[in-house]
């Protein structure tokens, strides 16, 4: 059988287990073993180098990762592992869920990225259908994902999204660091105001072009309408304005390097809010970011 654990912030209690009923961890154990199964099925697996992005049937990886968590450790000793601290505050901490296996002197990770979303709050009036009828949630809970984010097996990290598991692992040496090519492929974005490339190209340092990188890995541009990109900027008061080009609304290209660093960065999805102060933080560092 399966024990689930979870990664978190809380440097004092980095992995903690969750202490479920044997029902649930025979459903839990069934419940991942079959995603695992999905996640390894068929593909063929391309060596990460920092730009690739995998087409179906494709899988990335990374060789003689360093794992320095001690996810092994707790797998293979799960009595050893605290566990988890049932409040909601403890639970905004979490990071990943993970649970694995010993195989013929390996160990299998299986990982989940987890994020608020995933809660289920006490707070309000939480219920779920049982027996005919609506029953009342007594502790906080959670959900389970329905697919794995990554799995570590004898140092090989493997994963279908870098930027999924980089919410997971940090992957600093990985960061891929925009050529100019990729600049300029930047810049052409439908939601992007056309600007000097050269003089973009001229200005834009090491940070900036790992930024530029991670915010086209992640696809955000593409995928996030241009409204709601501009409602959570106003919500973190970070410098976006709009300009028309040709009747379409786009995305003004700060003057300002500072300015233009604190768009790369909310784009790259570093902010966040506190659900229980109202905050806004910066992710990397947790210092307020107004």
């Amino acid at each position: 059988m399966l024990n689930l654990f979870a990664l978190t912030n809380n440097p004092a209690k980095r992995i903690v287990k969750f202490d479920v009923s044997q029902p649930v961890q025979v459903d839990f154990t069934a419940y991942i073993k079959a995603q695992e199964v999905k996640f390894d099925d068929g593909v063929e697996e391309i060596e990460f180098d920092g730009k690739y992005k995998p087409d179906d049937g494709e899988v990335l990886y990374i060789d003689n990762y360093d794992e320095i968590e001690g996810l092994e450790v707790a797998i293979l000793n799960p009595l050893s592992v605290e566990s988890v601290d049932p409040t909601e505050e403890f639970f905004l901490e979490i990071k990943a869920l993970f649970t694995g296996y010993s195989n013929q002197g390996a160990v299998k990770i299986l990982l989940q990225n987890f994020d608020r979303r995933k809660i289920i709050s006490t707070n309000g009036l939480s219920i779920f259908h049982s027996s005919n009828v609506y029953k009342k949630i007594e502790g906080i809970g959670l959900t389970v994902d329905t697919k794995l984010t990554a799995t570590l097996e004898s140092g090989k990290l493997k994963f279908y999204s870098f930027h999924s598991a980089r919410n997971i692992f940090d992957l600093t040496e990985y960061y891929k660091v925009a050529t100019d090519d990729d600049l300029r492929e930047f810049l052409q974005a439908d939601v992007i105001q056309s600007v000097d490339a050269q003089l973009f190209l001229d200005h834009s340092d090491t940070w900036i072009r790992r930024k530029v990188s991670l915010i086209q890995q992640s696809g955000i541009l593409q995928n996030v309408p241009l409204n709601e990109i501009k409602a959570i900027a106003a919500d973190f008061n970070i410098p976006l304005s709009t300009v028309d080009e040709n009747g379409t609304e786009v995305i003004s290209i700060p003057a300002s390097k500072s300015d233009l660093k604190k768009l790369l960065r909310f784009l790259d999805e570093d902010y966040y809010k506190s659900p229980l102060s109202k905050t806004n933080f910066i992710s990397n560092s947790k210092r307020p970011a107004n």
